[in-house]
């Protein structure tokens, strides 16, 4: 889409590229560059606030469970189609004003102010109002979410960029979104965990609607950059939003690809846009940084070879550096850490499901995005020669590469998490479709009829085709909630960190959690460098202590050496002797520099008191009002054995994770430690350090 001259926004007027690009007529909303900035600026501020108190007055409502109930679901449908609605007559006022004049300032006004924040209101009601009646952001706190919301307490407890596990450790895990999450959790007083909904919900929404100004940059039209950004986001909150800072690097890449070809042409705001976006995104999601730089090296010696000129190669190379030094600033630690410190390897490409086997194809998937596809496909191959939309077309193939490559790793026992691309290829061929859509209705349809339908039937089929497009579009988007609906379950059923589940029924053993907390942070005296070996991730999630070890291998730090870590605690399972046992964690921690476990969190059943019902019901008082009281007195470590689940990567197996249960001696914690029992876990503080 070509840049446009510069002129009033409040002109409607047309107007003709003069750059070599797509040879297109639009209405003139043109933005200088201090216009973009601070319209992405204000946008980004307002869908901020927006969705800060969507999460506060939805929270205060007491809401049926999603899972058990369709009331949810009804209220979210309503909202996304009314926002759609809205956008859509706005729009469509904004290209037909009344009597063809232009429209009143104050209704300018109203109108880019619901263009730049009907994105943000689609987070809002596809996301934050189906996940209203819990605390939990998507996925609950299952799987990976449990190593996500772990990085975020750790940032909340301890901002900066240290590593979510491991005590004195640079982060291996890009963390500007954990980081400023963190700073989020703490300026608004709220638990590590319990942010992580709303700052998801706040950086997407704020993402999408600072993309509108962006767009309105690129293409001059303040109508296509709304339909751009509404349209990607519709897809990115129905396919990525569990994974909150990869979904705004992703929703980014489009544009990111049209910028670049206008960096290597010269364009000096392009290029400090392409340096800030692969600086910033390499501390977000590397994976999605890879692809793009990789696109615009290749495009960078496209153009080079065009033009025979090195200019772009030397603009290519202020891009490389200047983003590279954006980049240190979350990476440079950990490389400077991997040279000069021992490491294992790094296993976080070990993971092989099935979608990371296929060619991605979205158009596949779904009638909306095979209506999008085609268009995208038709009007790529038509309009290759056109400067931007060769750009886009690059930045397809390099996806689809990185696909096929990522296939052919598997050989080298690796993989390139293909699996991960089939957003940005999903994203690339809606924004091409709409561009088409765009250049379609400028150019006039009757144009591409073959000649025997020039007829007064014309319209009636435009208008067929129009119609069922809009549908299957609005279909797409109200029916996210099913897309994500075992997400959505996950949010409900998981316990959160103050032992609540959101649809009402019991708590798991995330109830005993509090307690011991108030365990190991009374005998340590705090949370902060205390360091406890445990397998329960979840603990780890909600209390900011730093493990001994990484519950997973392919998200642990390789500077942290999982692989000889459980090894380490494999061979203290044989010791039985209590001396002996603490020689040895003594001894990993002098000679690997791995500091020995200040508490153990295990499963398992020590010997304890049986105490008199009239002396327990004498007591329940004391007991509400202090949990430690009513625990069990510990008479001894007992005649058997604490189980822990040692966690061994197993790639390419699929699952890639294996947990084998190794269980320690009870014996070996018959001196040196004080032991308690926690429902089902026992907790063991050393007491010789």
């Amino acid at each position: 889409m070509s840049a446009s001259p510069v002129t009033k926004p409040t002109e409607q007027t047309e107007h003709h590229s003069p750059r070599k690009g797509l040879d297109k007529v639009y209405v003139t909303d043109t933005l200088t560059l201090q216009q973009t900035l601070l319209r992405m600026a204000v946008a980004g501020a307002l869908a901020a606030a927006m969705t800060l108190v969507a999460w506060f007055v939805l929270g205060s409502v007491q809401w049926p469970s999603y899972n058990n109930s369709f009331v949810l679901r009804a209220i979210s449908t309503a909202g996304t189609t009314a926002v759609i609605a809205v956008a859509a007559l706005t729009t469509w006022l904004w290209l037909h004003p009344p009597k063809g004049q232009p429209l009143p300032r104050w209704m300018r006004l109203v109108t880019h102010l619901i263009a730049y924040l009907a994105p943000a209101a689609l987070v809002i009601t596809t996301l934050a109002i189906p996940l209203a009646a819990t605390r939990l952001y998507l996925e609950g706190i299952s799987v990976d979410q449990g190593f996500r919301t772990q990085f975020l307490t750790r940032m909340t407890d301890q901002l900066g960029w240290h590593d979510m596990a491991y005590i004195d450790m640079p982060s291996f895990y890009p963390g500007l979104w954990f980081f400023s999450g963190g700073a989020f959790a703490k300026l608004t007083g709220l638990a590590g965990w319990a942010a992580f909904k709303p700052w998801a919900l706040i950086t997407l929404a704020v993402a999408s609607a600072m993309l509108v100004p962006v767009w309105q940059r690129l293409t001059g039209s303040l109508a296509v950059a709304l339909a751009i950004t509404l349209t990607t986001t519709a897809i990115m909150v129905r396919q990525a939003p569990d994974e909150p800072y990869a979904a705004i690097v992703a929703i980014g890449m489009p544009a990111a690809f049209l910028m670049s070809r206008r960096a290597l042409e010269g364009g000096k705001a392009a290029i400090a846009g392409n340096i800030i976006y692969l600086g910033l995104s390499a501390n977000l999601y590397t994976l999605f940084t890879g692809i793009s730089a990789l696109t615009i090296v290749i495009m960078a010696f496209v153009v080079a070879l065009v033009d025979k000129s090195w200019k772009p190669i030397w603009r290519l190379i202020v891009i490389g550096v200047s983003s590279l030094v954006i980049a240190a600033i979350g990476w440079g630690p950990y490389l400077w850490a991997m040279l000069t410190q021992p490491h294992g390897p790094s296993k976080a490409q070990h993971y092989l499901p099935k979608d990371g086997t296929e060619i991605p194809m979205p158009f596949f998937d779904n009638i909306t995005l095979f209506l999008l596809g085609a268009i995208a496909i038709i009007w790529i191959i038509a309009r290759f020669r056109d400067a931007d939309v060769h750009s886009m077309a690059v930045g397809l193939a390099v996806c689809y590469g990185w696909v096929f490559l990522s296939l052919l790793a598997t050989i080298f026992g690796t993989t390139l998490l293909a699996f991960r691309v089939w957003l940005p290829i999903a994203l690339i061929l809606s924004v091409s479709a709409v561009l088409a859509l765009a250049e379609l209705r400028i150019q006039g349809l009757k144009r591409f009829y073959p000649q025997q339908m020039l007829t007064a039937n014309t319209k009636v089929i435009t208008g067929v085709m129009a119609v069922f497009l809009a549908a299957t579009c609005v279909h797409f988007v109200t029916t996210t909630t099913n897309h994500v609906r075992d997400s959505l379950d996950a949010a409900y059923t998981d316990t959160d960190g103050d032992a609540v589940r959101g649809d009402r029924m019991p708590a798991d053993a995330t109830q005993y959690y509090a307690t011991i907390d108030q365990l190991i942070s009374g005998h340590t005296g705090s949370q902060a460098g205390t360091i406890v070996l445990t397998d329960e991730k979840n603990f780890m999630s909600y209390y900011p202590y730093h493990g001994y070890q990484a519950i997973t291998a392919h998200y642990s730090n390789p500077l942290g050496e999982f692989e000889r870590r459980n090894q380490a605690i494999e061979a203290w399972t044989t010791i039985d002797d209590p001396q002996e046992l603490r020689d040895a964690m003594d001894a990993a921690e002098r000679d690997n520099g791995w500091q020995a476990p200040d508490a153990l969190v295990l499963r398992g059943q020590l010997d304890v008191e049986k105490q008199d019902p009239k002396e327990e019901n004498s007591e329940q008082e004391d007991s509400a009002a202090d949990p430690l009281h009513d625990l069990p007195k510990v008479t001894g470590p007992g005649d058997g054995t604490f189980s822990y689940q040692i966690a061994d990567d197993i790639y390419p197996s699929n699952p890639n994770v294996r947990f084998r249960t190794v269980n320690f001696q009870a014996s070996a914690f018959a001196d040196g430690w004080e032991l308690h029992q926690v429902g089902p876990f026992v907790v063991a503080l050393r007491t010789d350090a």
